[in-house]
């Protein structure tokens, strides 16, 4: 299975997505689909079609949704089959909501990189979480950017990069992060 293309490319909460796939399963459903927005199930799927290989899945974005790339996992008689967008959907914020939109470097060595986030509102962080590592000591140069040196603890592979927020929960980043 394959996202070919999703549209909207952009909303806010509450705003209908519809993807375009291929290779979907014949018995894809409502109740055997589940849409992921940037790792999160913050979606709502309320339609799905599919026939002859071609399918349409439209959601709707809900409350607490970050900006990534769409995941669908449909559980068909085939088994659990998958695909995920090369694109990234954004989801526009309230405007004192943090937003994380970039990261550099995008390839880090573990215990010796450090990454300089920059967006919006990025003072409110509290920590971050990489991969399945807290990270509590950030530096605030800026409410437009935060730093913070990759922990040695951080496994090798793709990592995702989320803060979090007292006020908005998580702030999630719209890269991965390749650690070596």
């Amino acid at each position: 299975m394959q996202i070919t293309d999703f549209n909207p490319a952009s909303g806010a909460v509450e705003t209908r997505v519809s993807l375009s796939l291929v290779d979907v399963p014949p018995d894809a459903t409502t109740g055997n689909t589940t849409v992921f927005l940037s790792g999160s199930p913050t979606v709502d799927v309320v339609a799905v079609k599919a026939a002859n290989g071609i399918g349409r899945i439209d959601v709707i974005i809900e409350a607490n949704s970050q900006s990534g790339d769409f995941g669908v996992t449909v559980e068909s008689r085939q088994g659990f089959v998958s695909a995920q967008s090369s694109t990234i959907f954004t989801v526009a914020p309230a405007p004192e909501e943090p937003q994380i939109r970039n990261v550099t470097p995008r390839t880090a060595i573990a215990g010796r990189t450090l990454l300089t986030l920059t967006g919006r509102n990025l003072d409110q962080i509290q920590y971050l979480r990489i991969g399945s590592v807290n990270v509590m000591s950030l530096q605030h140069p800026s409410p437009e950017m935060v730093r913070v040196m990759v922990p040695s603890a951080v496994q090798a592979g793709q990592q995702r990069v989320i803060g979090q927020s007292q006020e908005y929960g998580r702030v999630n980043c719209p890269f991965m992060l390749t650690v070596q």
